[in-house]
């Protein structure tokens, strides 16, 4: 060993300035993707959350003015993390298109902060009547997006 570092002092010392750069960039790394940086489980995306929290009472309006409307039977409300989940199940005979234009409804009661923060998901759902066919479909809008999205997969198309 000391032969060799005789004969390449330069070629040992490189390879040692090498090595522990190594170690330090593959402990960098380590600590970055195994144990992060951040002292929160959900990181930083909740940092805002109490700035754009739906009140109790702007929750309970929402429902008591969908609940008050006589096409509509029963609303769960329910915000998750990032996510509001509205459930909305409507009376038998409900028209699919009346059911949807309700919900759009639903976004003016939220403030534009409040639409930058969350994403919104619709669950929309009537049974059949003699009148009408009975639906369950799915809507979501994206935080980024300006419109709800409409699942549809009752023709079974």
């Amino acid at each position: 060993m000391k032969q060799f570092y005789k004969e390449n002092r330069v070629f040992s010392i490189l390879m040692l300035i090498v090595a522990v750069c190594l170690v330090l960039i593959i402990g960098v790394m380590l600590k970055y993707f195994f144990f992060g940086n951040s002292s929160s489980p959900y990181g930083d995306r909740l940092k805002d959350a109490k700035k754009y929290k739906i009140s109790e009472s702007s929750e309970k309006e929402i429902v008591s003015s969908l609940e008050s409307d006589e096409a509509i039977k029963k609303v769960d409300f329910h915000v998750s993390v990032r996510t509001i989940y509205i459930t909305i199940d409507f009376n038998p005979g409900t028209v699919l298109v009346d059911a949807q234009s309700k919900a759009v409804a639903i976004l003016e009661k939220f403030s534009e902060a409040q639409m930058g923060y969350y994403d919104i998901e619709f669950i929309l759902k009537s049974e059949a009547s003699e009148n009408a066919e009975g639906f369950t479909i799915m809507g979501a809008k994206n935080v980024n997006g300006t419109n709800i999205v409409w699942n549809n997969n009752n023709n079974g198309e």
